[in-house]
């Protein structure tokens, strides 16, 4: 579920793990979030946590009622799209940048199949780091540290969240990427990545909407 937080601004950190949990469904819709649970569940004062929920309130992750009590909504489209839009852009620009600067593939080779062999298997949790390290072995290779932690900070399980049919769908996907970048192919790498991304994008846009019919 969540992770107790040992680095990073705390506000920043708590609210990226609260995002998580509600993208992922840990936290579903309805679920009261208490300050001094959220506080002790992450190691955490009750402030940061205070803040964090304001500020996925903001976002209309959180609904703050009369009572003060703070109740998971349902994910907003409009939430989904802008955190794919900014996802498209920084990805898109890492990639490229990966083609550019790889000396070694062999480790992306290695990641490469052991995702094949996760998406083979069925199993989320070996999915889900697999798909994970893929997308951290490029933003490392993009040589560009803060590039790398914004797309750390934007990273919260929203991929691995897409219908369990698509899932299927996800290794013929970093397929082209994978092709693209070991070729130093910068445009198909971009255009590869896009598509990963929107398909992603588009599978839980889909899913929300199958929800609420």
């Amino acid at each position: 579920m969540v992770n107790q937080i040992k680095i990073m601004p705390v506000r920043e950190r708590v609210a990226s793990e609260l995002r998580k949990a509600i993208l992922t469904e840990a936290f579903p819709p309805g679920t009261e979030l208490t300050q001094h649970k959220i506080a002790e569940m992450l190691g955490v004062s009750r402030m940061p946590v205070r803040e964090a929920i304001q500020m996925l309130a903001s976002e209309g992750l959180i609904e703050m009622r009369p009572n003060r009590s703070a109740v998971v909504q349902q994910v907003p489209d409009a939430f989904i799209r802008e955190h794919f839009d900014i996802r498209i852009i920084l990805e898109c620009e890492t990639v490229e940048r990966a083609c550019l600067r790889i000396d070694d593939f062999q480790p992306l080779k290695n990641i490469h199949e052991r995702h094949r062999k996760a998406v083979e298997s069925g199993l989320l949790e070996d999915i889900q780091h697999t798909n994970q390290s893929f997308h951290l072995l490029l933003w490392e290779a993009s040589g560009n540290v803060k590039l790398k932690n914004m797309l750390m900070q934007l990273w919260n399980g929203v991929t691995i969240s897409r219908p369990g049919s698509s899932i299927l769908h996800l290794h013929d996907e970093h397929d082209k990427i994978f092709e693209a970048v070991i070729n130093r192919n910068t445009n198909a790498a971009r255009d590869a990545m896009k598509r990963h991304l929107e398909r992603g994008m588009q599978d839980i846009l889909n899913r929300q909407i199958y929800r609420t019919k």
